[in-house]
């Protein structure tokens, strides 16, 4: 069980400023350094991780506190506050909530800034809720499972699930990650959590628990954590599933693949801008690797973060302005990209996602261009569209939103150059094409994703350019590897509704830089 609060201060905090908060925290705790001082920890006389302070960040905007935790919260902070986190473990005989809490108010206090406490939310009598293991985001270690429990309103991809990700998910552990029914979760963590190693687990009014995409009730179990509860099949979802008003809106989600030669002076993020400016309205505002998205977006300083992790893998998540610092016209839109080297180039895997409130249509119009754009930099691999209900803001409560319904889908020139340029233009679905007669790319529009017949066109699509059913083709189905292909990808126990692809716990983000 999670007890969190956050400083928002308007000064740096200094080694003096944090000793103090520490000593009003708990003056019978011990403190230990992790991480080279990055993370403090709290340790009670028994060795339990009481609680545990992150390093402070500083943010690009003070919006960005506002999205994650309340309107309002940013009215009285500087334009570019610190960000100081404190989370506390559900333990019996500690007051944590009282730790994190004096913790946070004694930095305010000294600093300037505000504290934000949420109010708990989650029914806090079933035993694996409580406890604490050696990693202060994890209340409980199965065989198979990692499970962290966040009691608060909106639920981020925060540096500690990032942590969770990067320590357990390596060692073949599933994330779990538990809420109450009336939390929402952003894009960012919405993406990790589609995994198949994830779950979602919402505890719905009177204390059962249900996986927060599909509806399907969940049961504790001492060695996977939570699982399917086979004995409730039969009652369907809970009553909390059901849809929403707030979810009356709809999103646009794309994957697409991009791939540059590897070359000393490629700048990458040129793809998420130009998402970003013609389906969003406007640039990327900030970026990071855990939520607060604490950088300004710059496409030199994404790139120095890239070569400096190469030759692994850097993952990120981005967002356009909040609601505060928005001008006219741009919409609220969200995504992430992961950077990899392969055998010819370097590859940008990118979701992107743009909300639109109830009554509002997207613009439908602006993809083949966009496929014509990404043809002419030579740079298109795969692209694919959906549409799915859900709200504007790009949060997601644990609700049913319906299916994801396809919109098209794009085919870079070496895609459709290993399909064959006949068989992909004798297509069932009559393609639009780009670039150079011999060597085209081509877009498909299968619908404008409200039709219900959608499917089966795009998978008569699918039997069509791949009809041996190739693992290795750039429209796989579910279960391939999210980097090399967009597509339809849904976990064991998430139902069989077609979803955004996303990284999977071993493939986590390291620690923001």
């Amino acid at each position: 069980m999670s007890h969190d609060a956050v400083a928002l201060l308007a000064d740096a905090p200094d080694r003096r400023a944090l000793i103090d908060a520490l000593a009003a925290a708990g003056r019978g705790l011990r403190v230990r350094l992790v991480a080279d001082g990055a993370l403090v920890e709290l340790v009670d006389e028994g060795g339990r991780v009481v609680a545990a302070m992150q390093a402070a960040q500083k943010l690009a905007l003070s919006a960005e506190a506002e999205r994650l935790l309340a309107d309002g919260i940013a009215d009285d902070l500087p334009a570019q506050p610190y960000w100081v986190e404190a989370r506390g473990a559900d333990l019996p005989g500690a007051d944590t909530a009282g730790v994190v809490g004096r913790f946070a108010r004694r930095l305010a206090e000294r600093l300037g800034g505000s504290v934000w406490e949420p109010a708990p939310g989650l029914d806090r009598r079933d035993p694996f809720l409580e406890g604490a293991t050696g990693h202060p985001a994890v209340t409980a270690l199965t065989e198979q499972a990692a499970v962290v429990v966040q009691d608060r309103p909106l639920v981020p991809l925060s540096p500690w699930i990032v942590d969770v990700l990067a320590r357990h998910g390596r060692r073949g552990l599933r994330l779990q990650v538990v809420t109450p029914s009336t939390s929402r979760i952003t894009h960012a963590l919405h993406s990790f959590l589609m995994s198949p190693a994830a779950r979602w687990v919402v505890q719905a009014p009177g204390g059962s628990y249900y996986d927060g995409f599909s509806g399907v009730r969940l049961r504790w179990d001492e060695r996977e954590a939570f699982t399917v509860d086979g004995d409730a099949r039969a009652d369907g979802p809970p009553e909390a599933f059901r849809a929403d008003d707030a979810d009356r809106g709809c999103q646009l989600h794309v994957d697409l693949n991009v791939e540059h030669p590897a070359d000393n002076g490629l700048v990458l993020g040129h793809s998420v801008e130009l998402l970003a400016e013609r389906l969003g309205g406007g640039p990327p505002a900030v970026w990071g690797t855990a939520e607060p998205l604490p950088q300004e977006w710059r496409r030199a300083v994404f790139t120095r973060t890239v070569r400096n992790r190469a030759p692994g893998q850097t993952w990120a998540a981005f967002s356009g302005p909040p609601e505060g610092a928005r001008e006219d016209g741009v919409r609220t839109f969200a995504g992430t990209v992961r950077v990899s080297r392969t055998s010819s180039g370097v590859r940008e895997a990118i979701t992107f996602a743009v909300g639109y409130p109830e009554g509002a249509e997207p613009d439908l119009s602006v993809l083949p261009s966009l496929v014509g754009e990404l043809t002419g930099r030579d740079v298109l691999r795969t692209m694919t569209v959906r549409r799915v209900g859900g709200r504007a803001d790009l949060t997601y409560a644990p609700h049913w939103a319906g299916l994801p319904l396809p919109v098209g889908m794009a085919l870079g020139q070496e895609a459709v150059a290993v399909i064959g340029t006949g068989r992909a233009l004798g297509a069932p679905v009559r393609p639009l094409p780009f670039g150079p007669p011999l060597t085209p790319a081509f877009w498909y529009q299968v619908g404008t994703g409200v039709e219900h017949d959608s499917w089966v066109r795009f998978r008569g699509l699918m039997a069509h350019l791949h009809p041996d059913g190739d693992p290795g083709a750039p429209d796989r189905e579910p279960g391939g590897d999210p980097g090399d292909a967009p597509g339809p990808e849904r976990g064991p126990g998430h139902g069989d509704a077609p979803a955004d692809s996303a990284p999977s716990p071993g493939d986590a983000p390291a620690a923001a830089p």
